[in-house]
């Protein structure tokens, strides 16, 4: 298990490495008026990080610990958020940002995560309302308004 593990951390790190060398070609801009760098390198940021962690995480782990989930579980986890990314992409417009992204956060929250109803309702609207305030009063990006117009 830890040999895929590591391998995992792998592949994230050369591909946010990748993506990195991509989007420094790309204007940056700043955090007021973001360039079309701006979100591509961040986020390439965030992957090279995300793979570092995991590959210190996974060299911690000692060979053979069974506190890893079950593959049955990881799976459902795996085919559960492609699935609900899928279904948000397809009704992000009809349904508008706020809307489409509290409920893509009320599956993450319950389905993956098994979150009370307090943590889960709370959370989601928390973060898809933070999330509209940042991108579209802040940095004044256009979201779908969709069901509720603004």
């Amino acid at each position: 298990m830890r040999r895929r593990e590591l391998a995992a951390a792998a592949v994230l790190l050369a591909f946010g490495l990748w993506a990195l060398t991509q989007a420094r070609g790309l204007r940056f801009g700043t955090v007021a008026a973001p360039g079309p760098g701006f979100f591509p390198l961040c986020l390439a940021g965030a992957l090279c990080l995300a793979g570092i962690g995991l590959f210190v995480q996974a060299r911690r782990t000692a060979p053979g610990d069974v506190t890893a989930p079950a593959a049955g579980v990881r799976r459902f986890a795996v085919a559960g958020t492609l699935g609900a990314l899928l279904i948000y992409a397809l009704v992000l417009e009809q349904l508008g940002f706020l809307l489409a992204t509290f409920a893509l956060l009320v599956f993450f929250f319950k389905a993956l995560q098994r979150q009370s109803w307090l943590v889960v309702v709370g959370g989601s609207l928390a973060t898809a309302l933070l999330s509209w305030l940042v991108f579209k009063i802040w940095l004044g990006v256009n979201l779908p308004g969709g069901l509720l117009r603004f």
